[in-house]
This record gives C-alpha cells, structure tokens and sequence, in this order.
C-alpha cells in the first residue's frame, strides 16, 4: 500500500475545499450554506461529503486524526442545519438520510482505532 506524505493529505483537503466552496460560490452566489434553501443545501451537502468523506477514506488508515477531523466537521455541520430546519419547521428527512454517511464512518473511525491491525 502506498503511503501520502501529510503535504499531500493537506493539498488534497485543502483543493476539496476550495472545490466545494467554488461550487457553492459559482451556482448560489454565496459562501454560507446556512442561508441556502432546503434543495440547494442538499446539493451543496452531498457534495462536500462526497469530496470530504472520499479524502477520509483515502487518509484514515495514515492520519486517522486527521479524518476524524474532517469527518466530525462534516456531521457538526449537517447537525447544525438540521437543528435549524426542525426549529423553522421544515421537513429534514433527507438531511437525516444523509446525516448516516459520516456516522457510519465515525464508527468505522472507531472500531479501526480500537482494533489495529
């Protein structure tokens, strides 16, 4: 298996970030996804854990801090909108659906920390 230097593991965050800031910046003219509408945070959400959660999978077994780093940024996030859409009343199913990805790898996150191999 090959390994990734940390200047590279940081490059690629660093890139994934800017790429989905870009997104949300290019298609909805704003760089806080706390003001988007429900559909447009959806699209905006599924693609940051798209690129985060690839980036996690890819570091987890080298910097597994790292990962969970990324991978809690992800839930805190999606967490808080959540939050704001039940306190406005607004329907989040989907939202809970996609909150499952970055829980399930939490606790791969976990289970791989406690049973190294």
């Amino acid at each position: 298996m090959r390994t990734i230097s940390r200047q590279t593991s940081y490059l690629l965050l660093t890139a994934s970030g800017a790429a989905v800031l870009t997104f949300l910046h290019f298609v909805y003219h704003r760089f806080n996804p706390f003001h988007l509408a429900g559909k447009q945070f959806l699209g905006f959400y599924s693609l940051l854990l798209l690129f985060a959660l690839g980036n996690v999978l890819l570091l987890w077994r080298q910097y597994p801090r790292m990962a969970g780093l990324v991978n809690g940024f992800c839930l805190l996030l999606g967490i808080a909108r959540l939050i704001q859409g039940m306190y406005h009343h607004k329907p989040v199913g989907y939202l809970m659906l996609l909150l499952m990805f970055p829980v399930i790898i939490a606790f791969a996150l976990k289970s791989s920390a406690d049973n190294p191999s």
